[in-house]
């Protein structure tokens, strides 16, 4: 019998035979509604104990025979895969290469204490700052809620989609992020007063968008997620490198304008310094939609 593990980052289509011994960090389902309604996706994001990842999809036929036994967080010995190029618009791992399960494919459960991780990997706000290009690949990233602002919902596929700016403070600086859809749910201002100080929030799988004047985040709708106060050990990390006890954090609290605002070593966010979502919609901005194998991602695409 053999017992060899495959080691993630060495996959490519040039084998036919693979085994991975993997932690499911991110699992998600799609349904494109641009497409028929039966061509459903399951997505995951598998890492090995080297913390190297990958992505892999099962196809609408095969969702029900694979779902009932893949769990995020859970370990799993998998075999007999296509492997093929990575090349979407939007990517949620640097690997090249992706998988597809077949018929075939083999999925075995296992103990295993050798992959705590979460699979998380934060970019700074500097590395965000100095992009100046959009990138295809997805990013995460950790800091301080101190705005937030509803927007007008905004219409998609017939349908009216929530949308919220929110200023995220990380290493003394200060970046907007651009929140559609169920997201949103989580940034409802009576929720986030609750908190004795500005809370911290994880974003996970985070476009970068590069437009006139700046740099800001949003969110891929069905891939993207937020964590409020997580308690992951990432952002334990985060907090005890942040220093968050040299920063005189306030409670978000209601300006007059109806926003969301936070204090910062004693200086109000400036609500007129982020971007209104409208005003990139009016101002020859283009509401937009991008399709890639499966799954979708909205922007604005805002001309120079």
């Amino acid at each position: 019998m053999n017992n060899r593990v495959d080691l993630v980052e060495k996959i490519t289509p040039w084998r036919e035979s693979w085994k991975v011994h993997v932690k499911v960090v991110k699992l998600w389902y799609h349904k494109n509604p641009a497409l028929d309604p039966s061509q459903n996706l399951l997505h995951m994001v598998l890492m090995d104990e080297k913390l190297h990842k990958i992505q892999a999809t099962i196809r609408d036929q095969l969702i029900l025979k694979f779902s009932v036994s893949l769990n995020e967080g859970d370990v799993y010995l998998m075999t007999h895969f296509t492997v093929v190029p990575n090349t979407a618009l939007n990517r949620v791992t640097k690997h090249r290469f992706r998988l597809l399960f077949q018929y075939n494919t083999s999925v075995v459960s296992v103990v295993s204490p050798r992959i705590p991780h979460s699979g998380l990997c934060f970019a700074s706000i500097d590395e965000i700052d100095q992009m100046t290009k959009e990138h295809n690949f997805l990013i995460d990233f950790v800091g301080i809620i101190t705005g937030v602002r509803k927007e007008r919902d905004v219409a998609s596929y017939g349908k009216l989609v929530k949308a919220v700016v929110v200023e995220v403070f990380a290493d003394g600086k200060r970046v907007q992020c651009n929140v559609f859809g169920n997201a949103c749910d989580l940034l409802e201002y009576d929720k986030l007063q609750k908190y004795p100080r500005s809370p911290l929030v994880v974003l996970e799988s985070f476009k970068i968008k590069v437009i006139k004047g700046g740099v800001i985040l949003q969110n891929v709708i069905n891939v993207s997620r937020l964590f409020i106060n997580s308690d992951i050990p990432e952002s334990v990390e985060f907090l005890s490198r942040f220093s968050v006890a040299s920063y005189g954090f306030s409670r978000l609290v209601t300006n007059d304008l109806g926003y969301l605002v936070s204090k910062v070593d004693g200086d109000y966010f400036n609500p007129k310094e982020i971007t209104n979502i409208q005003d990139l919609h009016s101002d020859n901005g283009i509401w937009d939609s991008g399709k890639d194998s499966g799954w979708w991602v909205y922007w604005f695409v805002c001309s120079a």
